[in-house]
């Protein structure tokens, strides 16, 4: 039982309390995602898939020049193949709370119940 609980938790944990949102899907697509009306801003934190393949993961410092500037990485626009935007979940946050609330329930109604010397007797 304890197993179960702790994959459970693994699971919520690991989705987190974000979503990816699919951004664009071309380079030709791109420029119109950035600067004052675009979707994507400065702070977004992002995947980049390239057309070689390659991921990058970064939070989007600046955008000059055709190329995406993150933290520590940079992306010119005729490399890119997709982005996506990590975006916060509500929906998400609230399951990841009510789980780990149940989760932390059970194991103390579990724990005080075991503790009870009247548990198991008639």
């Amino acid at each position: 039982m304890k197993s179960i609980m702790v994959l459970c938790l693994v699971v919520c944990m690991i989705g987190g309390c974000t979503t990816l949102h699919p951004i664009a899907n071309a380079p030709s697509d791109l420029s119109q995602h950035f600067g004052d009306g675009g979707v994507l801003q400065s702070g977004d934190r992002v995947i980049i898939t390239t057309v070689a393949g390659a991921r990058h993961h970064l939070r989007i410092r600046s955008v000059r020049d055709g190329v995406i500037y993150g933290d520590h990485d940079s992306v010119p626009f005729s490399e890119i193949a997709s982005i996506d935007r990590r975006d916060f979940s509500a929906a998400k946050t609230t399951i990841l709370v009510v789980v780990i609330l149940g989760v932390v329930g059970a194991l103390a109604a579990a724990i005080s119940s075991a503790d009870h010397p009247n548990v198991g007797s008639l």
